[in-house]
C-alpha cells in the first residue's frame, strides 16, 4: 500500500469556504510499505502523539521546490503553529522507525502543496503566485489528529483513505479565525484531481 501521515488543514485554493474538503499537509511520505504493517504503525503513531495537545495552526506564506527561481511544486506554508507541526513530524517519524520504516533523512518544512508547476504556462502562473503571496493566510484551524493515509491511484486523480485517525490529547486555545475556517474530518476519502 502507497501511503503518507498527515494532519488535515484548510484547503488553500479556498481558505474562507467553511465547508470545503480539507487538504493535508504532509508529516511523513512513507511511499509503498507492506500492508501488514498498517496496524502495527497506527498503533505506533496512536503513542507517539496522543500525549501531544491539540493546537491552533495557521496556513501563512508561500515558497518553492526546489527554489522559487527554478519552482517545481509551489506551496503554503505555516505562520502560528509552525513548531508544534514539527514536534508531529519527529514524533511520527520515531513511530514509524519503531515499526521497522526508514529514519526520514530530509529536513522538514511543513507546508501544503498549491500547484505542481508542469510546462511553461504553470511557470507564469507559479512565479506571480509567489511574488503576490508572501505574507498571505490561507486560513486558520485547530489541529486535533494525525492520520495515516492510503493513496490509491487512479486515472482521474489520487483518492486518499484514512486508515487510521490518532487524537491529539486534550483542547487547544482557539485562534482568533477559527471559526471561519474550522476543518471537520469528513468521509471515508478525499479525492484530489490531477492537475493538467
Amino acid at each position: 500500500m502507497r501511503a503518507f501521515v498527515a494532519v488535515e488543514v484548510p484547503d488553500p485554493h479556498r481558505p474562507s469556504v467553511p465547508d470545503a474538503a480539507p487538504a493535508h499537509l504532509t508529516l511523513k511520505f512513507l511511499g509503498e510499505i507492506d500492508p501488514t504493517l498498517a496496524a502495527p504503525l497506527g498503533a505506533a503513531l496512536a503513542a507517539a502523539v496522543g500525549s501531544r495537545p491539540a493546537f491552533p495552526l495557521e496556513l501563512r506564506g508561500v515558497g518553492a521546490f526546489p527554489d522559487r527561481a527554478h519552482p517545481r511544486v509551489a506551496w503554503v506554508g505555516v505562520g502560528e503553529g509552525g513548531e508544534a507541526v514539527r514536534d508531529l513530524a519527529r514524533r511520527v517519524d520515531r513511530a514509524a522507525t519503531s515499526v521497522g520504516l526508514p529514519v526520514e533523512d530530509r529536513p522538514f518544512v511543513p507546508h501544503t502543496t498549491w500547484m505542481r508547476v508542469r510546462g511553461p504556462r504553470d511557470i507564469v502562473v507559479a512565479e506571480r503566485w509567489l511574488a503576490a503571496g508572501d505574507d498571505r493566510s490561507f486560513g486558520r484551524t485547530t489541529v486535533r489528529e494525525v492520520i495515516l493515509f492510503e493513496s490509491e491511484l487512479r486515472r482521474d486523480g489520487v483518492v486518499h483513505h484514512p486508515v487510521r485517525r490518532c487524537p491529539l490529547e486534550g483542547p487547544a486555545s482557539a485562534s482568533p479565525d477559527e471559526g471561519s475556517f474550522c476543518v471537520v474530518a469528513g468521509g471515508p476519502s478525499v479525492t484530489h484531481r490531477r492537475q493538467r
